[in-house]
C-alpha cells in the first residue's frame, strides 16, 4: 500500500502544474494531514472510552446479579428445611449437597 501510494505520488508530481508544488501548497497539505490525523485520534479515543464504559457497565451488572443470587441463597438457607426445595429449584446452577 505504501509502495502504491509512492507510485501514485510520483505520477501526480509529474502531472501537477508548478504552482501546486510550491512550499505553501506543501504546507497546506501537511496541515490537512495533521488535522485528519488529530480527528482520527480523537474519534478512536472516544470509541475506546465508549467500549470501556459499556464493558464496565456489564461487569457491574454481572457482579450485582451474582451478589443478589448469593443473598437469595443465604436467605433461603437460613429458613432451613421449609425453603430447601425453593433453594435448589430457583438458584441457577445450584445442586443439592
Amino acid at each position: 500500500m505504501v509502495f502504491g501510494s509512492a507510485l501514485l505520488a510520483m505520477l501526480a508530481h509529474s502531472a501537477l502544474p508548478e504552482h501546486h508544488l510550491s512550499a505553501d501548497s506543501k504546507d497546506v497539505v501537511k496541515l490537512g494531514i495533521a488535522l485528519i490525523a488529530t480527528m482520527s485520534a480523537l474519534v478512536l479515543g472516544l470509541l475506546i472510552a465508549s467500549a470501556k464504559s459499556a464493558f464496565d457497565t456489564r461487569s457491574n451488572q454481572l457482579v450485582q446479579a451474582s451478589a443478589d443470587i448469593i443473598q437469595l441463597d443465604r436467605a433461603l438457607a437460613r429458613r432451613g428445611r421449609p425453603a430447601e426445595r425453593d433453594r435448589y429449584e430457583n438458584i441457577p446452577h445450584r445442586s443439592p449437597l
